[in-house]
């Protein structure tokens, strides 16, 4: 090894051994810098949103609690703004959105789920322009810094998940709530019906017929067509990275520097069989992750 690099020249050296590492660190740079602009901008939030909440709950009365909502509003659409900015116009992603962009104020939303990075992309289309996005969350992200704190400021609806009768009840109770209180206020409702994020180990151990998507769970759905308004409007999202193995952490740092957000609008009160419309649903998503692979190829 030592006369192989001797035998190269000063600038082959250089070349061979500084130049792979110069980009590694670069790389991880902009990644780390993004997570940095993410993670302050979610501080910021929860420094605001926090006092107005405290309030909120010590003096319930309606004026009171219209305003804060409104402050609360204002603060959730401000850093949605920071973070697409930075997505775009700092990172350069090209976000490609197809389909009609979302009119309504209390929409049910649902959505394929591959990374963490899909929920600023969702708030991008949904967001952006229209009603903040509540989720239904596993208990376990309250405890994650910053993000579970946010999710208790916004009353974010927690879920058990767990095949305990005690935990399927309690989550069932918590859904029910959710649904029937979902259209009496502004605010769109996001739920990722594959429960979890997408691999490959997973989607082999699923036995699914899908290439690009887990077996999508009908539970929350179900319920929310049973208690909410009649006329709620379900908007679908597919999301495209154009890559297999998605990992914010390259997200962070603009790799796919490409991505497609699909839009589909549906009446939920159309839908008779929950069940059967999902699993077409899911069919249907996958060819078009499928065929949009094949244009990016």
């Amino acid at each position: 090894m030592v006369c192989l690099l001797l035998a190269l020249t000063e600038s082959g050296v250089e070349y061979v051994i500084f130049k792979p590492i110069k980009k590694i660190i670069m790389k991880n740079l902009i990644s780390f810098s993004s997570s940095l602009w993410v993670t302050t901008n979610l501080l910021v939030g929860f420094a605001l949103l926090l006092p107005i909440s405290i309030i909120s709950w010590l003096i319930p009365l309606p004026a009171v609690s219209r305003y804060c909502t409104f402050l609360a509003d204002r603060i959730y659409h401000i850093a949605v703004t920071l973070d697409t900015f930075w997505m775009q116009r700092v990172l350069g992603i090209e976000l490609v959105i197809k389909g009609k962009a979302n009119t309504h104020q209390t929409p049910v939303v649902i959505c394929n789920h591959q990374s963490w990075f899909d929920i600023p992309l969702v708030q991008h289309v949904i967001s952006g322009n229209g009603p903040i996005i509540k989720f239904l969350v596993k208990r376990e992200i309250v405890w994650i810094p910053v993000i579970g704190w946010i999710c208790m400021v916004l009353n974010f609806p927690r879920l058990r998940r767990g095949k305990k009768n005690s935990k399927a009840e309690s989550d069932f109770s918590i859904i029910q709530k959710a649904s029937k209180g979902h259209g009496k206020e502004t605010g769109a409702l996001l739920i990722f019906p594959e429960g979890t994020r997408f691999s490959e180990a997973k989607r082999v151990n699923q036995k699914v017929p899908y290439l690009h998507l887990l077996k999508p769970k009908t539970g929350g759905l179900k319920m929310i067509k049973q208690y909410a308004d009649a006329d709620i409007s379900l908007v679908d999202i597919t999301i495209d990275y154009h890559q297999r193995n998605v990992h914010i952490w390259n997200c962070l740092r603009a790799n796919p520097a490409k991505i497609t957000i699909t839009l589909e609008h549906y009446s939920l009160a159309k839908i008779d069989d929950i069940e059967t419309w999902l699993n077409n649903r899911w069919l249907e998503k996958d060819k078009l992750l499928s065929g949009q692979k094949c244009d990016a190829v």
